[in-house]
């Protein structure tokens, strides 16, 4: 099966992702989005998320995420949507950024057409509890797969080029993600992990055994990290190079540190020097690279300028 980062792949180039998107919607003062969070805006305000979209291509980003990391089936009917309505909400998200991506070819048809990712967030990002960052949910994984299987249905029937399972915390919902993958060998994904340390995945499992755990799954097209700190990067990155089967993918916070109570960073790294050790990244073998969480387009048009300098 060939993978959709294959464009790019081929010709030894990274494949630059877009950065944090309702991190990004908030900057710009979209802060009342409650549960839904960027997920609220595909109904009430599509507008920001097109223009959010258009920015981080024309900023040089190859791959776009949809609004849809927290908009599971289950949080979308606590959030007082029936069936239907939820659904229409995954596939306009996809939409929106499957249109404003073809609107960017047009406009740019001598650059590779880029890919559009359907965002899957996990089960602890529905609980507002920061359980993503812990993995300690007390379900089964069975009900891991039970909570996804709806929305990983829908997303599967969309025009989404790959879907992102991403910030995952544990090797239990990582085996329950795999199993509905599994069972749509026409769909590829990729995983991305949070990390609790350079060293293990966020429930303690250790990285280096997820990484041998999943080798040789033909639909799974990349695997590594995202929603970390920066810091933790490089280490991870030659773990994902040396024990993954799969190009590695890794979008770190522009924060080294968080505080989740008032939901603020400690730090920030500008653009410039979150381009400088993306660099770092690159040489050490990742092969797919962008941002998350307090990253803007200013961050991913630095980090196109610094990977192209390297690369060259």
């Amino acid at each position: 099966m060939k993978s959709p980062f294959a464009p790019w792949l081929d010709q030894g180039s990274p494949v630059l992702l877009d950065g944090g998107l309702g991190t990004e919607l908030e900057r710009r003062g979209h802060t009342q989005l409650g549960r839904l969070w960027s997920s609220a805006l595909v109904r009430t305000n599509p507008a920001a998320i097109r223009e959010v979209h258009r920015e981080y291509l024309e900023a040089g980003a190859a791959c776009i995420a949809t609004a849809t990391f927290q908009a599971a089936t289950p949080t979308l009917r606590s959030a007082g949507l029936h069936q239907a309505e939820g659904e229409e909400l995954l596939r306009d998200a996809v939409a929106l950024a499957t249109r404003e991506r073809d609107r960017f070819t047009r406009r740019h048809p001598d650059r590779p057409r880029p890919l559009v990712a359907a965002s899957i967030g996990p089960y602890g990002a529905s609980l507002g509890n920061g359980a993503e960052y812990h993995g300690d949910c007390q379900l089964s994984q069975r009900e891991l797969r039970a909570f996804h299987a709806e929305r990983w249905r829908i997303m599967c029937d969309t025009e989404a080029d790959v879907i992102a399972f991403e910030t995952i915390p544990s090797w239990a919902e990582a085996r329950a993600l795999l199993s509905l993958l599994a069972a749509t060998p026409e769909r590829q994904a990729w995983i991305s992990f949070t990390c609790r340390d350079a060293c293990h995945i966020s429930d303690g499992t250790p990285l280096k055994e997820v990484l041998k755990a999943v080798q040789g799954i033909p639909n799974l097209c990349a695997l590594g990290v995202n929603c970390i700190a920066p810091r933790l990067a490089l280490r991870i990155t030659r773990t994902l190079a040396e024990f993954a089967s799969v190009p590695a993918i890794v979008y770190p916070n522009a924060s080294n540190a968080w505080d989740l109570a008032s939901r603020t960073p400690f730090d920030e790294t500008s653009p410039e020097d979150f381009a400088k050790v993306a660099a770092q990244w690159q040489k050490a073998g990742a092969r797919i690279i962008g941002g998350c969480c307090r990253t803007t387009p200013a961050h991913i048009a630095a980090m196109r300028a610094g990977l192209a300098a390297t690369a060259a």
